[in-house]
């Protein structure tokens, strides 16, 4: 009794262990996924910003005199809307203490007729707003000299010095101030230089600065909730300024594995940026995690079992010794319940095994055995083609959020029997989590039966599917890695090439099948 507990107890944590890993192998490429995900989308809209001032810096720059009618029509089309969480933007010009007369008066003649500089005291160099146009309802900030602010003043000689865009440290806006403490927001400042001349091939003569005033968390919080899906939690911080945080989305209960926790350095308008990422619950149920626990929890009580089994059968052999008859009734009863118990036991392993390698939801092979078929076919497939298709639906959580999850799982239903059936007997159809598919194209002759195989694909997902009455469509798009013949391509090359195509299938206007790079 004691070597099958230990024994059984051994066979059960070994299991766990291996479900464990594979569980955390998973949920780390999901946690590299979203990563890569939130600082391209990080990248971009900062961008957006970046390439709208640089464009409003040459407009202004272009005429001989900036009026204020023409930075009015220039700034027409900027709102809140187009550059969330800008509170303004402002053209700046500098000025030496003995010159902030003559200025206020060149720019009153610009059209600027209310101006009235007022020079911050401490300082012989100022940098004056003369032209404002404000988003929000904030209070204007013409005529405020930012040579007051410091980290305004790096940004702006920066940008000055470079001739580019520059983004100034993460600091509190001057017009803040006077805000609620809990309300104000950590901001930065992006600041484009205008040179004059431009429009007749002139000198290129330095004339002032476009500065837009920008709110880390109304600027980037939505797109950190959005690319992370609620699945991860993210911190944008600034290192150089003291690790202050500029935008953070914290959605779900965060989890405690630093195997897991990613960090990414973006370089953005000549500004080091550190984004933090830590993975929640809601990541963890997207890898089945759970398995790893009904696993090994069955295991043990399958020990506990047959330990059991074995004391009783030991007990009835010690009990036979005095009551020969008695004792064999007993054990006729014994072996007829171990029967019954060995059944039993066979059952369940084959349920746990099914459960272990296959999706509940369409019954298709999971993430674990697809990626043990495809190691197994790279080693003996010898001369032949070996490709992997991965499919992500599109519009699937449209379809989701309008008709609820019952009618999401009847999607996804219909997709992997479509899929299953699309596939030879050799080839394996699986399904990887959520939305997301894939296909394993084994002993092809080339590269064209894998792409024909992704055509069907993306053919047959798009016919519409029957919920309750009502017809839904949903479309696929695909990406193709193939193993050519004597090729090094390891299984993760093949997923990590095949995913990386899928998201330039989407890219490229979705419902559409794209082949990996080479040696992607």
């Amino acid at each position: 009794m004691v070597a099958v507990l230990l024994i059984g107890g051994l066979v059960s944590a070994v299991v766990y262990d291996a479900q464990r890993h594979n569980e955390t192998h998973y949920a780390a490429q999901l946690m590299d996924r979203h990563a890569d995900v939130v600082t391209e989308a990080i990248t971009d809209r900062v961008d957006h910003y970046s390439d709208t001032l640089t464009d409003l810096a040459l407009a202004v720059g272009a005429e001989a005199e900036p009026r204020a009618d023409l930075y009015e029509r220039l700034t027409a089309g900027l709102d809140v809307a187009r550059l969330p969480g800008a509170s303004g933007v402002a053209f700046v010009v500098a000025a030496r203490t003995a010159q902030v007369g003559s200025v206020q008066r060149t720019w009153r003649t610009r059209g600027s007729a209310g101006l009235r500089l007022t020079p911050a005291p401490g300082h012989d160099e100022h940098l004056f707003v003369v032209f404002d146009r404000v988003f929000d309802s904030s209070p204007g900030v013409l005529g405020l000299d930012l040579a007051q602010s410091p980290q305004a003043v790096e940004a702006l000689r920066t940008a000055r010095q470079s001739g580019a865009l520059a983004i100034s440290p993460a600091y509190q806006l001057l017009r803040d101030r006077g805000v609620a403490t809990p309300l104000r927001q950590t901001s930065v400042a992006f600041a484009a230089p205008v040179h004059a001349g431009l429009s007749v091939g002139g000198a290129d003569t330095f004339e002032g600065w476009i500065v837009m005033a920008v709110r880390g968390q109304d600027f980037l919080a939505q797109t950190l909730i959005d690319r992370g899906q609620g699945a991860i939690q993210v911190s944008l911080a600034d290192p150089a300024a003291a690790g202050a945080v500029i935008a953070a989305a914290r959605p779900g209960r965060r989890l405690t594995d630093d195997r897991l926790d990613r960090e990414r350095i973006l370089i953005v308008g000549q500004r080091r940026w550190q984004v933090s990422m830590w993975p929640t619950r809601r990541l963890m149920a997207i890898t089945d995690r759970g398995i790893s626990m009904i696993t090994g929890g069955s295991g043990i009580a399958l020990t506990i079992m047959l330990a059991v089994v074995t004391g009783v059968l030991a007990g009835s052999r010690s009990r036979a010794l005095h009551q020969v008859e008695q004792a064999t009734a007993a054990l006729r009863g014994d072996i007829d319940r171990r029967e019954a118990v060995e059944a039993r036991l066979r059952e369940r392993e084959h349920e746990l095994h099914h459960l272990a390698f296959h999706d509940p939801l369409t019954g298709l092979a999971n993430r674990q055995l697809f990626y043990e078929r495809l190691t197994h076919a790279l080693t003996t497939r010898g001369e032949r083609f070996i490709a992997v298709l991965f499919i992500d639906l599109d519009g699937f959580k449209e379809v989701n959020d309008a008709r609820g999850h019952h009618a999401g799982d009847i999607v996804l239903k219909t997709v992997a029997e479509r899929l299953h059936a699309g596939v030879r007997i050799s080839d394996t159809a699986a399904r990887f989590g959520g939305d997301e598919f894939a296909v394993l194209l084994e002993s092809l002759t080339d590269v064209g039966d894998a792409h024909t195989a992704a055509a069907r694909a993306v053919a047959d997902v798009q016919q519409p599917i029957d919920i309750t009455g009502i017809s839904v469509t949903v479309s696929a798009s695909v990406g193709i890695a193939v193993h050519v013949p004597g090729g090094a391509d390891s299984a993760d090359d093949l997923l990590r090439g095949a995913d990386a195509a899928m998201y330039a299938a989407k890219a490229a206007g979705k419902n559409r099948y794209v082949l990996a790079e080479a040696g992607r």
